[in-house]
């Protein structure tokens, strides 16, 4: 039964991740903005790519179109990493205004400026 249990607990916390290709905007604690490519996302994180990661445990925020979100990098290797926000997000609804959107890095930078 406790294995049960656990394998319910550990299931629940793996949602489901959503492959992307969104272009947008990563601001550091620091104040320091890269851009950055979201390779996938779910409900409760995204994985980053192109970009020099700032060290593990920073806060951050995740500028995409229709999206605002403030995180914690949890992870980092090489050009990579891995955000853990800090409060959910609908990654279907990410992903289906990510493809419609007309939203282009120039408009999200002028929301961070």
């Amino acid at each position: 039964m406790e294995q049960l249990v656990y394998r319910a607990i550990a299931e629940k916390r793996r949602d489901r991740r959503y492959h992307v290709d969104i272009e947008g905007r990563l601001v550091g604690d620091d104040g320091i903005t890269q851009t950055a490519t979201v390779r996938n996302i779910s409900i409760y994180g995204a994985m980053l790519a192109g970009l020099t990661p700032p060290p593990v445990g920073s806060r951050v925020i995740l500028i995409l179109p229709y999206l605002e979100r403030d995180a914690t990098l949890i992870w980092s290797q090489c050009d990579q990493c891995g955000l853990l926000f800090g409060s959910p997000v609908d990654p279907v609804a990410i992903v289906v205004n990510a493809g419609t959107s007309a939203e282009s890095l120039a408009a999200i930078e002028q929301r961070i400026q």
